[in-house]
């Protein structure tokens, strides 16, 4: 019974050092899934912020910095459409939104 109590000493480190590194992978994998959404999220509602602002004939040139994103505008007959770019660490994000041309 003794010399099977020494064989299992340090099992469970050498367990956890095993398992570790995985679990860190995939803390650190739903961390930046969960990071990409809000950013993705964060353009959506440029994107539309943007588009209304326009359609009221506003400049959207301040707007868009202080987002934080790039415009890109499209006219269409009785719509005007924004597309919104940001730059993430490792992929460009862009959502268009349009709205319905009130004023001009």
């Amino acid at each position: 019974m003794h010399s099977l109590l020494r064989t299992q000493t340090g099992s469970v480190t050498a367990e956890l050092a095993i398992v570790l590194p995985s679990v860190m992978l995939v803390a650190a994998t739903l961390i930046g899934g969960l990071t990409l959404g809000v950013q993705k999220i964060q353009v959506a509602y440029a994107a539309g912020s943007l588009a209304r602002a326009v359609a009221r004939g506003e400049d959207p040139t301040q707007l868009a910095k202080s987002l934080g994103v790039t415009t890109r505008l499209d006219y269409q007959s009785d719509f005007i459409c924004v597309s919104a770019q940001a730059e993430s660490t490792l992929i460009q994000l862009e959502e268009k939104s349009c709205a319905r041309k009130i004023g001009l």
